[in-house]
């Protein structure tokens, strides 16, 4: 019977010991990832597609002073781990030596806990439950008239580290998501969900958000380019606040300075009334509490209450920069240096139904796409709004609009912005609507 590296969790220890009993580095770490993803994928109002990936890696690191190497494979019999230490060895003994390499994690010391992480029904969940939800969701649009597009999935994931120093990590994790993209024959409406348990998302109702906004957007009308106030929904909200766990709030651009931060540590860089943080034990969100290199993964504030607070750092950035090891590291080796997975914004006072009220003539934004950077040092993007863009009109959504380009300073919105008083995730992070002042759109287009 084959070893499942997803489940077994006696054999995953095995295969890091293995791994680590066999190197012949100075020093060594073992990564083991299993995953198992269930997707249903459903369009015009049909399951086209049901499947289940099971996957598992082994990622061996091999330092050798200050030299080191990777290497990965998909087999964990014997010869494939014996082979994937070798190459880790060979990789490492040929690479060029790295004078800033402190040589890996040795913080042992016990991790926070997270409550629920894991739910074996969510887990095991059967493709009849996948199925069923894309059966309510579909009762949904044909009532409507209209069709959907998207997906229902669930996953099961193990991540295990071991290394020669002493440190020994495993996490089990589960995780859902609905998607509804629904179609009508001139607008389109959006809808998201994400849980660590299945049972906590409602497919029927996230498809009467996402047909609400098709039937109502029906007929867009063409909105001038210019600056109006805007909501943007989580969803389209997530996208800006993305961006800066990438481009910003990591140690890398900051040392590097190519982030908004470097130079402003301390300093006011947007509203009062914004606070980010990356807090992997946010009930709502998707966190573990150690990195990739099996470091112990601390909440992060990152701008308090408009101020440049911190970054997020790993073993080797925190070396380098004389600071604390926050347990943000990435898989080795990454182009990116350690990066905040978990996002909270901190909600307003103001509920979402609050913001809509407040504005005279504006825009909601359901969603964003298509988004690219210009400029990674003033944080400006582009991108366009897509199913559902709505006019809002003395505190009421009045019609659809065409969708729309724009431009914008993340870090410049975040300063003229208000925020809502309910938090939602979305994808890995959580956050509420925003609404923000003088959001500025580019040009328009055609659907």
């Amino acid at each position: 019977m084959a070893v499942d590296f997803v489940t077994d969790d006696s054999a995953v220890q095995e295969a890091l010991d293995s791994a680590l009993r066999l190197s012949k580095a100075d020093e060594t770490e073992a990564l083991v990832m299993g995953s198992e993803h269930a997707l249903t994928r459903y369009t015009h109002n049909y399951i086209h597609e049901s499947m289940v990936e099971r996957n598992w890696q082994l990622s061996v690191r091999a330092a050798i002073g200050k030299r080191t190497g990777v290497a990965s494979t998909n087999r964990l019999d014997a010869e494939g781990i014996a082979s994937v230490v070798a190459r880790a060895h060979e990789i490492a003994s040929l690479a060029p030596e790295d004078a800033d390499f402190p040589g890996l994690p040795d913080d042992a010391t016990p991790c926070d806990d997270i409550p629920a992480t894991y739910d074996e029904a969510t887990a095991a969940l059967p493709p009849q439950a996948r199925a069923d939800a894309v059966a309510q969701i579909v009762r949904v649009m044909r009532r409507h008239d209209i069709y959907a597009a998207g997906y229902v999935a669930s996953r099961n994931d193990t991540i295990a580290v071991a290394n020669s120093k002493g440190v020994r990590r495993t996490f089990r994790g589960s995780d859902s998501a609905i998607n509804i993209k629904a179609i009508g024959e001139t607008s389109s409406g959006y809808a998201e969900g994400y849980a660590r348990r299945f049972t906590d998302l409602d497919p029927a109702a996230l498809a009467e958000v996402a047909a609400r906004k098709c039937v109502d957007g029906a007929n867009p009308e063409v909105l001038s380019p210019g600056k109006y106030t805007a909501i943007l929904e989580p969803a389209a909200f997530r996208e800006f606040i993305g961006y800066l766990s990438w481009i910003a709030f990591g140690a890398q651009p900051l040392e590097q300075g190519s982030s908004f931060m470097s130079g402003k540590l301390g300093q006011k860089v947007m509203g009062d009334n914004v606070t980010i943080r990356d807090d992997f034990t946010q009930p709502q969100g998707l966190g573990m509490p150690f990195d990739f290199e099996g470091a112990p993964r601390w909440p992060v504030t990152l701008i308090e209450r408009g101020v440049a607070d911190d970054v997020v750092y790993d073993s080797y950035y925190a070396a380098k920069m004389h600071h604390v090891n926050t347990g943000h590291a990435l898989p080795a080796p990454n182009a990116y240096g350690p990066l905040p997975l978990n996002l909270v914004v901190d909600p307003g006072v103001t509920s979402a139904a609050g913001l809509l009220a407040g504005v005279e003539r504006g825009v909601l934004i359901s969603r964003t796409w298509y988004i690219r950077l210009v400029d990674q040092q003033q944080t400006i993007i582009t991108g366009m709004t897509r199913d559902g863009l709505f006019a809002i009109e003395d505190g009421r959504i009045t019609h659809g609009l065409k969708n729309m380009r724009f431009n914008e300073s993340i870090v410049e919105a975040l300063g003229r912005c208000e925020l809502a008083s309910e938090l939602v995730r979305s994808e890995s992070h959580v956050l509420p609507a925003v609404r923000i002042e003088g959001f500025n759109f580019t040009s328009g287009t055609e659907f």
